[in-house]
């Protein structure tokens, strides 16, 4: 039997240049993003794993933030860890519920 694991994010929180200061144009930057990483099977998220400052450039890529600009960046605040990153134990824990309950 195969098991696919393994790592992903999503973008919790998108950061615009002029709200960290900068206010002159970066060519290729388009904006920072907070994201959320987390661990997965098959493709279900499963549990987080840790958190990250990214910038999107204008390829649609993402690369890590330099560190002259993380303290910029951890000085504005930051929603939540949100239940998505969760959503694994909380499908089974439904399937589970309704198992017991109607079966």
């Amino acid at each position: 039997m195969i098991f696919f694991y393994g790592r992903n994010s999503f973008k919790v929180k998108a950061v615009q240049l002029a709200e960290i200061g900068i206010q002159e144009s970066v060519p290729g930057v388009v904006q920072f993003e907070y994201r959320q990483q987390y661990a997965h099977l098959y493709w279900i998220p499963m549990f987080p794993i840790g958190s990250m400052w990214c910038v999107r450039k204008t390829d649609n890529k993402l690369y890590e933030v330099s560190n002259e600009l993380l303290p910029a960046l951890n000085a504005i605040p930051r929603p939540k860890m949100g239940w998505l990153a969760f959503a694994g134990p909380i499908v089974i824990a439904v399937g589970l519920l309704f198992a017991k309950i109607f079966l």
